[in-house]
């Protein structure tokens, strides 16, 4: 801006001084980013319902413009429901590197661009459960422009199939109240009654259900109000439906469960005698095999070959048993009676002393 320095009285002449270069380029810069800058282009809804261990996806695409000349900053926070306490960061990029933080969401949040920096910072959350149900906030920032996005995360349980019955008052012409519950879900849970066998004509007349207790209520019932009426329970992530049909002296639960625990005992009932079955088959086998079984014998030892010391062995033995045989045979020739006159050695000259064997051991 320019300045204007007020003379004095001795001077003759004014000054003016005007501003410099630098001073005019910053002036440019401020009212550019006044009038545009970076900005926040996701236009998805605020508030997202999910169910649970399924995935969401939170937008924040942006764009930037010439201006905006400083270093890209991108910055997802779970924004704290007490607003004296700080945001808890859990995703950043910056410097052209992504960093992940310790948070609840560790491990299951991601960007979904390899590269957030071309103008989509979008992320997403998988296998959400219950305890994910926040505010998450987008934050932009690449100087001067800065913009920041917020979206919550709803977490729900889908409802469980309901179980449906018929409850009669009386014969036919009485009150039937016909019952829908679904045991697990997260509220708020609303039912809804169609009838489908005659669609063309709806629900009898003079009938009313009961879209938070799920019960329809079907006065002075007839004939024309029999068949197949079906239950819809609904919540903001999911629906399940059971069907019932009313018949004459119809007084039961809903016939899908019965039709199902028969079958189940059915199936039950064959699997125990199929499996009693196996087993007499395989103790029949068994008793055949152990009538018919031939024993078969060892096998015989095997041999070895014969070493040098016991040929030896059986050498040596062998003779000291051919001596000991050759001795018994000569005492057995000298002590057997002879007759004299027919033993021509009678007459002869006695033989010499026989040595004394010596016996090698």
């Amino acid at each position: 801006m320019a300045r204007v320095n007020h003379p004095s009285p001795s001077a003759s002449h004014f000054v003016c001084q005007l501003p410099s270069a630098r001073t005019l380029v910053y002036l440019s810069w401020t009212i550019a980013g006044l009038g545009c800058a970076l900005r926040i282009t996701s236009t998805g809804p605020q508030t997202l319902h999910v169910a649970e261990g399924e995935s969401a996806d939170i937008g924040c695409q942006y764009q930037v413009e010439a201006t905006d000349l400083g270093a890209l900053d991108v910055e997802w926070s779970i924004m704290s429901p007490d607003t004296t306490k700080v945001d808890q960061v859990v995703l950043t990029y910056a410097h052209e590197e992504v960093f992940e933080y310790p948070s609840p969401v560790s491990g299951r949040l991601s960007f979904l661009e390899a590269d957030p920096s071309l103008g989509n910072a979008s992320v997403r959350l998988v296998s959400l459960r219950i305890t994910d149900t926040n505010t998450f906030q987008c934050k932009v920032k690449k100087a001067p422009g800065i913009d920041s996005r917020k979206v919550t995360v709803g977490v729900h349980v889908r409802p469980q199939k309901p179980e449906c019955w018929i409850d009669r008052s009386g014969e036919q012409g009485q009150d039937v109240r016909l019952h829908c519950v679904s045991h697990l879900g997260s509220p708020p849970l609303t039912y809804s009654w169609a009838r489908i066998s005659k669609p063309h004509e709806g629900l009898p007349r003079g009938s009313t259900a009961d879209h938070s207790s799920g019960i329809l209520l079907i006065r002075n019932s007839t004939s024309e109000s029999y068949g197949t009426y079906q239950c819809t329970v609904r919540n903001l992530v999911g629906h399940e439906d059971c069907l019932i049909i009313l018949s004459a002296g119809s007084d039961s639960r809903d016939v899908g469960p019965i039709v199902g625990a028969v079958l189940g005992t059915l199936l039950a009932l064959l699997l125990l005698l199929f499996l009693l079955w196996l087993l007499c088959c395989r103790r029949h086998r068994k008793h055949n095999e152990t009538a018919y079984d031939i024993r078969e014998d060892a096998l015989p030892p095997v041999s070895r070959e014969p070493s040098i010391r016991s040929v030896r062995s059986y050498k040596a033995h062998q003779a000291r048993k051919d001596r000991r045989l050759t001795f018994y045979r000569h005492l057995q020739d000298d002590s057997a009676p002879q007759d004299p006159a027919a033993d021509p050695a009678v007459n002869a000259k006695p033989l010499p002393a026989r040595p004394r064997p010596v016996y090698v051991v």
